[in-house]
């Protein structure tokens, strides 16, 4: 779905997909982004000034954890992107990717106690008992993290984490519920 606020471009893009032979696979609307429903949307492309990402951000944050978001050039303030690709090809030649991180902060219990997250956007930090958790991180779904010497890799399915650890003296599975 293309949203589109200039209704040339609107035309442009739905002769672009014609041309392409995709045109059944997609649909440009003209609309204001700020007031569309971007529920359903699985993949972002935006070329807005910081000010206007930082306005969508909200509704962003709140998308289906994995849905991506790339930016022409522009950040999101705090919120630092994924990965960034830069172009020798002059000006606006920055593409930024963040992938909506799942909801995590709180606490969860687990075989090995309760693990206590805070959250900022895909960086998590906390405890796995009186463990600290050190280089926590999100990428949409996915959630990684160390306690002490022993490194946790999951995904997380609403008030489900489950997943692999491993450590020097062996590894295994591990879950935890809200």
């Amino acid at each position: 779905l293309g949203i589109e606020y200039d209704p040339d471009m609107v035309a442009l893009s739905k002769r672009n997909a014609e041309k392409a032979g995709v045109s059944r696979l997609a649909e440009f609307v003209k609309a204001d982004i700020f007031s569309s429903d971007l529920s359903r949307a699985t993949v972002i492309t935006m070329f807005l000034l910081q000010e206007l990402n930082l306005k969508l951000r909200p509704a962003i944050l709140s998308m289906k954890p994995g849905t991506r978001i790339v930016s022409n050039t522009f950040t999101m303030d705090d919120w630092m992107h994924d990965e960034i690709a830069d172009l020798d090809c002059g000006q606006y030649c920055t593409a930024r990717l963040w992938i909506v991180p799942a909801k995590v902060e709180g606490v969860w219990q687990s075989a090995r106690g309760a693990l206590s997250l805070q959250q900022t956007f895909q960086f998590v930090s906390g405890t796995l008992g009186t463990m600290p958790i050190s280089n926590g991180r999100l990428r949409g779904t996915r959630i990684s993290f160390a306690a002490g010497t022993v490194e946790y890799s999951g995904n997380v399915s609403g008030s489900v984490m489950e997943g692999r650890f491993r450590s020097a003296a062996g590894s295994g599975t591990w879950s935890a519920r809200r």
